[in-house]
């Protein structure tokens, strides 16, 4: 890192070098990325230009290779910047600069760069074929009046549809795509000369789109009847719950996915169908084993979904019976011992058990060898790598979705940055408040702490308080700089590093995490265990299409429902 922030004119020169590496094809372009990536700008705004250009870099060099590695650590690397980015312009809303640059003063607005940002972000991660993961960030550009939003999200949910094996889904995607296209001809704020020309070529396209839909569907161009479909409740708390899943996007169908409306109150998503060899030595019961699985992992999900939506309406320390029993210790640091906060220890662990089922489901169903994972090893990291890349049999496997797993299970175990497993640096901060980004470090610090050290659920501004010491000489950092200045063979020295010893054992303890930081964390695992489970079933929509035809007798199994 820098030790000088960087100015406008100096940024707006690390992007036109990195431009000119990108058109020339240079073979400097990484090494410049992996110098230009410890730096920061003056201000936040100008250290997400930064990253942008940053993560731009990146995507260029996967785009030179990827006929030959669809698994380059480049696009995980782009993608990475850009997630940096976007967190820079976290809480800065409708913001405008001015800086001095070649061509006099040039202005800036936050909304321009955002709208960029996602776009490109979206982009990205259809790449690596994950269309439902990109439409939360198209639907950022839109937000920002970006019209070249409403047409990339348009084309993700044209190529989404082709792999959705809903009818019923597949045709509101088709609708949505239809409403976007329409809009975007009508806006007007596209805000850069190049995007207008890419906006444009994709207008054009997307008006043949319009056409088809327009033949097909001629009956529902004005109405689905999305919009004016009545669930029956129970009562009202049923209701807010459901009001809350849908519109939260926590449904488990594929159309809750574009629509928030009623119509998808309903947790439909199942299994495509795929057949099997005839066996006569399974029992009914093992015929339905993958069925079954994927009704468990559904049924974890939609547990834990309303556990969490029952914890979010309790009030922090509220009184319950289940500790009226017993004394809390005081352990000056603001922790909170409630019903509340173990509601939300038992949603990560149920959110993370998902995660491991999957894989365990992935592979059985796709048969991965033995001698290649051991069973008793299978989780969601050991299932799609080894040593950093991936694993053999996803290799030979070719299947789009899996790999669409492969990048997601990514975002939890790994960030290409490797970084302690505690937060505990004197330079840091003090508890885990940085949900938004970097993801996987924060998973798998909440994951470890959790389940094998000390997780601390606490009021943020009680514990910043509770962690200075009284006195400003009783800190790490003093007690280290007194150390280097005393004689190596002293009483003195031995017995400080012992104190400072215990002091970093004890500091490493746990982790700590604030209610509010935690709820977020938890939002975004509903989203990303929802997402896995529906890559799953188009994994094997997938590889059912892509089975050869033979004379093999095979069967298709009739799932039964209570």
């Amino acid at each position: 890192m820098t030790d000088k922030p960087l100015n406008n004119q100096e940024i707006d020169k690390i992007s036109q070098k990195m431009d000119l590496l990108i058109e020339t094809s240079s073979t400097n372009l990484i090494n410049y990325c992996q110098i230009v990536q410890k730096k920061k700008g003056e201000t936040k705004f100008l250290t997400a230009q930064l990253y942008y250009t940053v993560g731009t870099g990146y995507y260029s060099a996967y785009r030179a290779i990827i006929a030959d590695e669809w698994s380059s650590p480049h696009i995980k690397r782009a993608i990475y910047y850009l997630r940096k980015a976007l967190h820079e312009l976290t809480n800065q809303k409708d913001k405008y600069y001015s800086f001095e640059s070649r061509k006099g003063l040039a202005h800036f607005s936050t909304a321009h760069l955002r709208s960029k940002i996602s776009i490109n972000l979206a982009n990205y991660l259809t790449e690596q074929h994950r269309h439902l993961e990109a439409l939360e960030f198209y639907d950022l550009a839109i937000d920002e009046k970006n019209a070249f939003g409403l047409a990339t999200k348009a084309r993700c949910l044209i190529e989404a549809s082709e792999s959705i094996y809903d009818e019923n889904s597949r045709f509101f995607f088709y609708k949505q795509s239809y409403r976007l296209s329409k809009k975007a001809k009508l806006s007007e704020s596209v805000s850069t000369p190049g995007e207008q020309d890419l906006f444009e070529q994709l207008n054009h396209r997307l008006n043949h789109y319009c056409k088809w839909f327009e033949a097909q569907y001629p009956e529902y161009l004005d109405s689905d009847h999305s919009d004016t479909h009545k669930e029956n409740f129970m009562n009202r708390k049923h209701k807010s719950y459901l009001d809350w899943v849908g519109k939260n996007k926590l449904f488990l169908n594929f159309t809750n996915n574009v629509i928030t409306e009623e119509y998808a109150y309903e947790d439909c998503l199942y299994l495509p169908s795929f057949s099997g060899k005839i066996n006569h030595l399974l029992l009914p019961s093992e015929e339905l084993a993958y069925h079954s699985h994927f009704e468990e992992i559904k049924d974890t999900y939609k547990y834990v979904r309303y556990l969490f939506h029952t914890a979010l309406q309790i009030p922090i320390e509220t009184e319950h019976m289940y500790n009226s029993t017993t004394s809390q210790v005081e352990s000056y640091d603001s922790t909170f011992y409630d019903l509340k906060t173990n509601h939300y220890r038992t949603a990560l662990r149920c959110l993370y058990s998902i995660q491991d089922k999957i894989a365990y489901f992935i592979y059985k169903f796709f048969k991965v060898s033995d001698n290649e994972i051991p069973e008793h090893k299978v989780n969601i990291n050991s299932i799609f790598s080894s040593n950093q890349k991936p694993a053999i049999w996803l290799n030979e496997v070719k299947n789009p979705y899996l790999r669409a797993l492969y990048f997601l299970s990514q975002d939890i175990h790994d960030t290409g940055e490797k970084n302690s497993t505690t937060n505990k640096d004197p330079n840091a901060n003090l508890f885990l408040a940085d949900v938004n980004y970097p993801r996987a470090n924060i998973v798998n610090k909440i994951r470890n702490a959790l389940e094998h050290k000390s997780l601390k659920i606490v009021d943020s501004f009680g514990y910043e308080l509770s962690q200075k010491p009284y006195n400003p000489e009783n800190t790490l950092k003093a007690a280290e700089t007194k150390l280097s200045e005393l004689d190596a063979d002293s009483e003195e020295h031995k017995e400080l590093v012992e104190l400072i010893k215990e002091k970093r054992r004890l500091q490493s303890y746990g982790e700590a995490i604030s209610v509010e930081d935690l709820e977020q964390q938890i939002m975004g695992l509903f989203k990303m265990s929802k997402t896995a489970m529906m890559y799953l079933a188009l994994s094997i929509h997938h590889q059912e299409k892509s089975l050869p035809d033979d004379d093999t007798l095979i069967a298709s199994r009739e799932v039964p429902y209570r």
